[in-house]
């Protein structure tokens, strides 16, 4: 798996309204910056690429807003490639579809219990499903 690490910068989560029957909760990753990285590993450093990125939570109707902003260390497969994902940001501001996947992944499965407990502790719904048990009649 080519990401790293995750290093999150900012948690926001604000309640704006009251409590509605039906609620329409909509993900939002978005990479804000991409640049060269550096990491520290025991065998020495090692190049790659920082992505800084906001994850916001849009709820509809508007009760509650949530963001999230950190980054994330990725390493491509080939470390050629880093040069060719640095000049792709610089020209297009566009990553490679497949590197844009495997980083909204990672930040979703990082960053989910965290808003799970605080939509908990917030009384507002979560923003993925609950699994829910329920009967069938005969």
């Amino acid at each position: 798996m080519p990401v790293l690490g995750i290093n999150i910068t900012k948690v926001e989560m604000e309640k704006q309204g009251g409590i509605a029957s039906k609620v329409e909760i909509n993900l939002s990753p978005k990479v804000e910056e991409v640049r060269l990285g550096e990491i520290k590993t025991p065998s020495g450093k090692v190049n790659g690429i920082e992505v800084l990125f906001t994850y916001q939570i849009g709820y509809r109707p508007d009760i509650a807003r949530a963001s999230i902003s950190g980054a994330v260390f990725y390493l491509p497969p080939q470390k050629e490639k880093i040069d060719e994902i640095l000049d792709n940001w610089e020209k297009e501001k566009k990553i490679p579809p497949e590197m844009f996947a495997e980083i909204v992944n990672f930040i979703t499965n990082e960053v989910t219990p965290l808003l799970m407990l605080i939509s908990k502790e917030m009384r507002i719904p979560y923003p993925i499903p609950v699994p829910r048990v329920s009967i069938k009649q005969p």
